[in-house]
This record gives C-alpha cells, sequence and structure tokens, in this order.
C-alpha cells in the first residue's frame, strides 16, 4: 500500500495573535479546503451526491461526491470490500480479485467482475500463459502449470524453467538419493546412492524407493530360492512368497515342487499359482515346469497346472482320474504320479508405465482349487 503524504507550505508573518497564511498551494488544494474533496455542482450551482470528479487518487474513495480516505470506518460503499483497512472494489483491484488478497499474476493482467482476465498469451510476456480463470501465470516455475496452461508436475516435482524436473539447457536439479545428468537433451537419474532405486522414472523425486533386505538368492534361475513341496492333500497345501522388483529391471526367481500323492479315490493335484498382492497390476510372472529353458506360461497373473481324464481314449465309462484305479484297464480311470518342479520369475508387468515402490505377495496351492 502506498502512502501519499500532501503538505502545504506556510509561512509566518508574526507573532501570536497574526496567525498564518498559506501563501501557495499544491496543485488541486485551495486554502485549507482540497478543491477534490468538493462536490460537483450541478447545473442550479447546487452540490451534488454524484462520483467525484475529477477522480479519487489511490488510497481514496468517493463518497457521496467527495474522495475521502479509503478506510473501513462507517462501512465500505456497496460493491466493497475492507481489505487490510482499506475499501477495495474487488471486482477490478488486480491485487484483491473477487476477495481480498487474491492478486493475480504480476503481468498483463486486469481483474474483471472478479475474475483475473488477461488478453491472451502475448499480453502477458514472456514466461507467462494466459490461464482461464487466472490471468497471467507464471509457467516457467509453477508445477500446477509447467511449460503451458494446466500441466501439472507429478506431486512434489518442482518446475524448473518450464518443465517438470529442469532440463539440460537450464541444469538438472539436485534429487534426493541420487545424481541427475543429461541423456540427450532431457534430465535423467544417472546413479543412486547405495540402498536406494529409482523405479517411476520420475527425475524430480530422484531415487524415491530404499531397496528391501531379501532373502540371498533369486537372482537368477539357477539361484532361485527354494520353497520346498506343495502337496495335493484333501485339503490341499499353501506355500506364500513375498518381496519387491527394486530396482525395476530386478527379478525374483523361486522354485517348488508341486507333489501328487498316491489316491484310491479321485486325484486332487491341481498347481495354482496367483498373486494375492498385486498393486496396479504392475507385476506379472513366468512360470517353468522341469527346468530353467521350458517356459509354459509368460507374462501372466494366473496359472494352473493340473490332472483330467488322462488316460479316457474311448468307451462308455467313467473316464479321468477320479475315482482312481490301480491297475491301467483300457479306459478306466489309471491314475499317474504327475509331481513336478516349478520354477517361477517375478517381474515387473511390461506397458504399466512406472512403478511404486509397493511390493507383491505370490501364492501357490495344490488341491485347493481342484474340482475333483
Amino acid at each position: 500500500m502506498k502512502v501519499i503524504i500532501r503538505s502545504r507550505l506556510l509561512l509566518v508573518l508574526g507573532s501570536v495573535g497574526l496567525g498564518c497564511a498559506l501563501v501557495a498551494c499544491a496543485t488541486g488544494q485551495g486554502d485549507d479546503v482540497d478543491v477534490r474533496d468538493t462536490p460537483r455542482p450541478d447545473a442550479d450551482g447546487e452540490a451534488t451526491d454524484g462520483g467525484c470528479d475529477p477522480p479519487c487518487r489511490a488510497g481514496e474513495t468517493c463518497i457521496r461526491g467527495r474522495c475521502m480516505p479509503a478506510t473501513c470506518e462507517g462501512g465500505c460503499p456497496s460493491g466493497q470490500q475492507c481489505c487490510g483497512g482499506i475499501c477495495t472494489d474487488t471486482r477490478t483491484d488486480p491485487n484483491n480479485c473477487g476477495s481480498c488478497g487474491v492478486n493475480c499474476a504480476p503481468q498483463g493482467n486486469s481483474c474483471f467482475a472478479g475474475t483475473c482476465s488477461c488478453n491472451g498469451a502475448a499480453a502477458c510476456g514472456a514466461g507467462f500463459g494466459c490461464c482461464e480463470g487466472l490471468g497471467c501465470v507464471d509457467i516457467t516455475s509453477n508445477p500446477a502449470h509447467c511449460g503451458a496452461c494446466g500441466n501439472a508436475c507429478d506431486p512434489g516435482i518442482e518446475c524448473l524453467s518450464g518443465t517438470c524436473g529442469g532440463s539440460c539447457e537450464t541444469g538438472c536439479p539436485d534429487v534426493p538419493h541420487g545424481r541427475t545428468a543429461c541423456a540427450g537433451t532431457t534430465c535423467a537419474i544417472a546413479s543412486c546412492d547405495e540402498g536406494w532405486a529409482d523405479v517411476d522414472g520420475v527425475v524430480g523425486n530422484g531415487c524415491e524407493c530404499e531397496v528391501p533386505a531379501e532373502t540371498p538368492g533369486g537372482e537368477t534361475c539357477a539361484t532361485a530360492i527354494d520353497l520346498g513341496s506343495v502337496s495335493d492333500t484333501t485339503s490341499g497345501e499353501t506355500l506364500t512368497a513375498r518381496g519387491a522388483i527394486i530396482p525395476a529391471d530386478d527379478v525374483d526367481w523361486y522354485t517348488f515342487v508341486g507333489t501328487d500323492i498316491p489316491e484310491t479315490d479321485c486325484d486332487n493335484f491341481y498347481v495354482d499359482v496367483r498373486f494375492s498382492s498385486n498393486p496396479g497390476d504392475q507385476f506379472a510372472f513366468e512360470v517353468f515346469a522341469g527346468d530353467c529353458s521350458t517356459s509354459i506360461c509368460a507374462g501372466d497373473v494366473l496359472f494352473t497346472y493340473y490332472t483330467d481324464y488322462n488316460d479316457a481314449t474311448s468307451g462308455p465309462e467313467v473316464r479321468g482320474e477320479c475315482p482312481c484305479t490301480t491297475v491301467n484297464t483300457p479306459a478306466l480311470n489309471m491314475c499317474h504320479d504327475s509331481s513336478k518342479r516349478f520354477y517361477v520369475k517375478v517381474r515387473r508387468a511390461s506397458g504399466t508405465g512406472g512403478g511404486t515402490c509397493e511390493g507383491y505377495e505370490l501364492t501357490i496351492t495344490n488341491g485347493v482349487y481342484s474340482t475333483h
């Protein structure tokens, strides 16, 4: 707020009793009366209650035809609000547009009907965009309008020179738990501190994921973590594995044996592998049977392997492995031992974009989902 002090030049002509005489008046002033504060006369020479002519200065308001200090004492005229002790027309004031304290952006803005407005990007000047309802906005540093109106950076990411996370021309930003460098013409994560990794590919938040402590092994099929065996008992058995694919190109290998126990009623062998937790479907797995080269299921989230009607070839008899027989009679229900070792490779699903630091849970069962 600017305060304008208007002074008057006084000349003392004598001692007490002689008084003071004004020998010169400031522009727009008369002796002891500011001619700006005088109501405009109408055609009959009478004072009117209309507007002030000439218009009032900054910090003044026209009340009943007089330019008065724009304080809020006694209330403000219709259409004005008391902002900082001064009556303000929030319909047109770019520093208090719509309500007190709402400042339109610094270049090329105006306040119209209580809304910041501008006349196109050219009116805003270099580095500013004309954003609807906001007026001219600094698009070089505003994370909600980075480089263009409405182009928002991800949460926590700075807008540097109109680019979320910075650019090679202006310098790549410092980031948490890592270092950046130019990859061509854009900034990228160059390296991460030990124990941290970049998973989402966003430069601004750096190496955002802490690498969890994991069970030794699991980096390759040859070093797969052995989960043991899971048998097709009457009620079935379950194995569980938990992990996190950090960094993003990491993989986790597991191995287990699906055991087909001897049965005299119905064969319950039904191996099932699925995610019991897969946030955002960002993980997938590949299953190998018998060895590390025979892939039988790739890029999936559910795998089943079961026995059903193995030896039924002809005839009207009930076929398949329910109920089982102990001799191989043609067209009857000879049950086999279908036990097998499996390998499971968990990785990040392709085409899912930036991932998160969240982990997965893998559930392996045998006999739980059997339909026999």
